[in-house]
């Protein structure tokens, strides 16, 4: 049977998602594949988990079972004990990671030292998804408008700073990490004192920030799978609902659908959704992504399709968009990690 490394954690702020992503991708896989559990601490440290899956979600699971994982430059995963060191035999792996430190190219970059090979989008193309300044100039050359965007460095002058806001069309901005892949970090400023709180909030979180214009509309994902050279494939798309404080938190820990309503599909006009493919597409392959990811876009109420943004490894938890976003095209989550994984598998 085909052996998978799943791997899951990391170092981000994105770690319980990764964990909760992992489970699921546990469970839709069922028995097709031999898993090989392998989780990465807040602290960066890689372990073989053979213990209860359940764990996963608990916050707990490298309390125990565990052995020392490495990579080996051309040498593959290796078992780390008592001084000794064993293969770790996997055909493929699964990097289930989110943010910084997994979703950005470097584990990527890491097993194809290893020699490793692995679903997904490879390294460039990680680290491009990754920075939205990069992201939104890619795009830009494939056709589809991104927002106005300036970006800051820690450190930056209070007349950049004024600049950025100025450059973007003056109040309201938004103020994002310039480097993830998700709404942690995000704040709307509205006025000098809103935009010094989330400027001090975003550089927590990463030392370049990126102030984008406020686009007034709908925001829509389309989870797409596949690549440029081998043809692509998209669910149907979805579109976010807002409620209460106006903002998409849809990793709430205690119900994620508090403030949100997502449709799928989309109730938007079938040209507009015409215009919301052909988008996600152009950027998708504009960014060079393979595998799987979403493409996150804003549609105004002319009708205008403006990018966001691209998940290149989406969450994959039992409420996240890309699952049901399949689910509705009439791909169940496990059918399409598997087709992935015998895919990778054929071009090794």
């Amino acid at each position: 049977m085909t052996r998978v490394a799943l791997i899951f954690g990391g170092v981000s702020t994105e770690h319980d998602i990764s964990c909760k992503s992992a489970d699921n991708v546990i469970a839709a896989l069922g028995d097709r594949f031999e898993l090989a559990l392998v989780g990465i601490t807040r602290e960066g440290r890689w372990l073989h988990y053979t213990g209860d899956t359940a764990e996963l979600t608990a916050g707990t699971w490298d309390a125990h079972d565990c052995v020392p994982v490495a990579l080996l430059p051309s040498g593959g995963l290796v078992e780390v004990c008592e001084g000794s060191v064993r293969p770790l035999f996997v055909d493929v792996a699964l990097p289930v990671l989110h943010g910084q430190g997994g979703e950005d190219g470097t584990v990527q970059g890491a097993l194809e030292v290893a020699g490793v090979p692995y679903v997904g989008c490879g390294v460039m193309a990680s680290a491009v998804c990754m920075d939205k300044d990069a992201s939104h100039r890619l795009a830009a050359s494939a056709g589809v408008r991104s927002p106005r965007c300036e970006v800051l460095w820690r450190g930056a002058s209070s007349k950049d700073r004024a600049a950025a806001v100025a450059a973007c069309g003056g109040f309201p901005v938004f103020v994002k990490p310039a480097r993830g892949g998700s709404s942690i970090g995000v704040a709307r400023a509205a006025d000098e004192r809103a935009y010094a709180d989330a400027l001090a909030a975003a550089f927590e979180l990463d030392e370049k920030v990126a102030v984008e214009e406020a686009i007034v509309g709908v925001e829509v994902g389309c989870a797409i799978v596949g690549d440029a050279v081998r043809g692509t494939r998209m669910g149907e798309p979805d579109e976010i609902v807002v409620s209460g404080d106006g903002f998409f938190r849809i990793h709430l820990e205690k119900n994620p659908g508090e403030n949100t309503q997502l449709r799928c599909p989309a109730e938007l006009p079938g040209d507009v959704l015409d215009r919301v493919r052909a988008a996600g597409v152009a950027v998708y392959e504009a960014l060079g992504c393979e595998g799987l990811a979403r493409v996150d876009l804003f549609v105004t109420p002319e009708g205008e399709v403006v990018f966001n943004e691209v998940n290149s490894m989406p969450g994959l938890t039992y409420y996240s968009r890309f699952p049901q976003m399949m689910r509705v095209a009439g791909h169940e989550l496990g059918d399409v990690l598997a087709d992935l994984v015998n895919d990778r598998l054929a071009r090794s």
